[in-house]
């Protein structure tokens, strides 16, 4: 047995996202907490102690970074899996008085129905009473059964003048070329596709859905995306959309290919083999393939944020 795993700690931190990597070498946690950071500061301008909601928070490694940097008065966290909203609820509670334990807690639910419960002091029976200045879905929100719903609901959550902001997944075709409608910023370094997706492509892309347990009908195109967004009453003026894919998708198809082989099986726990080689088969024909772009990459990581008008 090599000695390196002797040497191994037991982890601190559960995050678990694409990621935002700087270069080759950065550490999944590392990556993981950039995202995280890159998307809580895409909303300008929040309030001091502001009320935040988070969802998909899963472990509660994004409310945790969310109440060191931000001190909320209002932090509550919803996932729809139990273990998740167990362990995130206890790391989020060690941190704070007993007192404030209903205004920082986590709820499992799942979101589009528990947003549409009678807002409530006891995040238990719904969302928060006084609103919120900021609700985040760090890579979740292709997994809602409803995201137009999602977004309708959270619209009315909000505080006047609050914002939503998401790292999420959208169909590359069509590519946004102009736009006067939404702000778009669109990816330096990918090209777009030139053509739509031959029905070959759209059959794998099919087989990947199914495996992900995410349907084909949960990713819209960017502007489509945009739509539903102003359909839920945030003005297209207000809506921010970054095409992030070169920053998030090429570091994770390289952790993905990276899982169990060479340096990293002598320390890591590594997965069992049918595991490990789904692991590296998704990033080295699936992710990789989003992360080249042009007309074989089906998928982009958008950086989205819209805001609510003040009153």
């Amino acid at each position: 047995m090599n000695h390196l795993s002797f040497n191994v700690r037991p982890p601190t931190t559960a995050w678990l996202n694409m990621g935002w990597w700087d270069n080759e070498h950065t550490h999944f946690v590392d990556a993981c907490q950039a995202l995280a950071t890159r998307l809580h500061s895409s909303v300008q301008r929040l309030p001091t102690n502001p009320r935040i909601l988070d969802v998909g928070c899963g472990s509660g490694d994004s409310l945790l970074l969310l109440h060191t940097n931000y001190k909320p008065s209002i932090l509550h966290g919803v996932t729809s899996l139990p273990s998740h909203a167990s362990y995130a609820r206890s790391r989020l509670h060690s941190q704070v008085n007993d007192a404030d334990t209903d205004q920082h807690d986590v709820i499992c639910a799942d979101i589009v129905s528990w947003l549409q419960l009678p807002p409530s002091l006891t995040p238990s029976k719904g969302p928060s009473l006084h609103g919120y200045d900021a609700i985040f879905a760090l890579d979740c929100a292709y997994h809602f059964n409803d995201r137009p719903t999602f977004f309708k609901h959270a619209f009315h959550t909000l505080r006047p003048g609050g914002s939503i902001a998401l790292v999420d997944l959208a169909l590359a075709w069509p590519y946004p070329s102009e736009t006067t409608e939404f702000n778009f910023k669109p990816s330096k370094d990918i090209t777009p596709p030139s053509r739509a997706p031959t029905r070959y492509e759209r059959v794998r892309h099919a087989m990947s859905c199914t495996a992900a347990d995410t349907p084909t009908s949960h990713f819209v195109p960017i502007h489509t995306y945009a739509a539903q967004l102003s359909q839920a009453g945030f003005p297209m003026a207000h809506i921010q959309i970054e095409d992030v894919s070169t920053q998030v998708l090429s570091g994770f198809a390289r952790f993905l290919c990276s899982v169990g082989g060479k340096e990293d099986r002598a320390w890591r726990a590594s997965p069992n083999f049918l595991l490990r080689f789904g692991l590296n088969s998704v990033g080295k024909h699936v992710v990789s393939k989003w992360a080249a772009g042009g007309d074989t990459g089906m998928i982009r990581c958008v950086l989205v944020s819209a805001q609510k008008p003040a009153e």
